[in-house]
């Protein structure tokens, strides 16, 4: 199906570093099929450049094609440039493709792009929230921010699989699975250190097998020896890794989840349940053997107590606290748009446009 001209107030960029050879095939479709405008990114600094052209630019619709850790230089970048008539849009890019899976973006690249096509001619834009995260003074924006296990196999795989012809990691989920294999055998759960959270303006929200519970408080300190803490405002890690499974996207709130797992059994018990975001199953469990369960809290800020030069992780991408020894988290209510599937956006609009 040719839909050359209902793409024309659309720019696709590609990012074609870790996958030539699909970003090739991504290309002659585009061409062949549409007549948007197609752009490619060189390095990091040149994708900044690409998105901030494209910020002043008349085009209104950006789609990009990487990973998450593309997107989220998109996402930066667009937020710096004071993009609010624009809207972004992803392609399925990268190796997890966390930020794909969390919007419904479908797996064929001819869906893909039929889907945009779509979108683009009915302005499915969905405004969205993102985490704001201070760093020592320095703001970086995201989904994702995690302390914790999640953080120690990036930083395997980023030892053992770096290639200096990618300038990244080597692409593929194996790496991501044999880092975790490797963390694994020899982790230490009594070594997990304390961490003090400061909640504000939120509620510690149970969701149970049975009933729900909640408990609003204008601020809380809590701490906790968790194996991963994830704060988020999106469902999915990478590869459907559920791990902050009750999110939504625009309600204003930023999700906290302590996973307070203390043994391999318990993990290795639940691996599957912990992979599909079931943590009602999970704490039914532990309940009943008086363990500490995964806690979840609805919050409007947060600081975490890390100490300095503690290393973390936002939407994937690995940073450290560098002389700072806390990380501040707010959120941005509806900070950026996106573009999104018609099934995601009907989920959010279910009585039409105009109610």
């Amino acid at each position: 199906m040719n839909i050359t001209g209902a793409m024309t107030n659309c720019t696709f960029l590609i990012n074609p570093t870790r996958h030539p050879s699909s970003a090739k095939v991504l290309k002659k479709i585009l061409k062949r099929k549409t007549d948007a405008t197609i752009v490619e990114s060189t390095s990091k600094e040149s994708l900044k450049d690409e998105v901030a052209k494209f910020c002043s630019s008349s085009s209104r619709y950006l789609v990009i094609w990487g990973g998450d850790g593309t997107v989220h230089e998109a996402i930066n970048s667009m937020m710096k440039n004071h993009a609010s008539s624009k809207a972004l849009g992803f392609l399925r890019g990268g190796t997890g493709n966390g930020i794909q899976d969390s919007y419904e973006i479908p797996h064929r690249l001819s869906k893909q792009i039929s889907t945009y096509t779509r979108s683009v001619q009915n302005d499915y834009v969905e405004k969205v929230d993102l985490l704001k995260i201070d760093i020592g003074g320095r703001i970086v924006y995201g989904q994702l921010l995690g302390i914790g296990y999640d953080v120690e196999v990036l930083k395997i795989r980023k030892l053992l699989y770096f290639k200096d012809i990618y300038n990244s990691v080597q692409p593929g989920i194996r790496y991501y699975i044999l880092s975790a294999f490797k963390l694994f055998r020899k982790f230490d759960f009594h070594s997990i250190p304390e961490t003090e959270l400061r909640f504000k303006k939120g509620k510690y929200a149970l969701k149970g097998i049975k009933i729900n519970a909640e408990y609003p408080f204008r601020s809380l300190i809590r701490r906790t020896r968790s194996i991963i803490i994830e704060i988020g405002t999106r469902p999915y890690y990478g590869r459907l890794f559920r791990i902050c499974p009750d999110v939504v996207c625009n309600d204003g709130n930023m999700d906290a989840y302590l996973y307070q797992l203390n043994d391999h059994l318990t993990v290795l018990t639940n691996l599957l349940s912990i992979w599909k975001g079931w943590h009602h199953r999970i704490n039914a469990k532990l309940a009943k053997k008086k363990k500490p369960l995964i806690e979840r809290y609805e919050i409007k800020e947060a600081v975490i107590k890390t100490g300095k030069n503690a290393d973390f992780h936002i939407d994937g991408e690995l940073f450290n606290t560098g002389d700072s020894d806390k990380i501040k988290v707010s959120i941005v209510s509806g900070a950026i748009d996106f573009l999104v599937p018609e099934s995601f956006y009907q989920k959010f609009h279910p009585f039409g446009k105009e109610v």
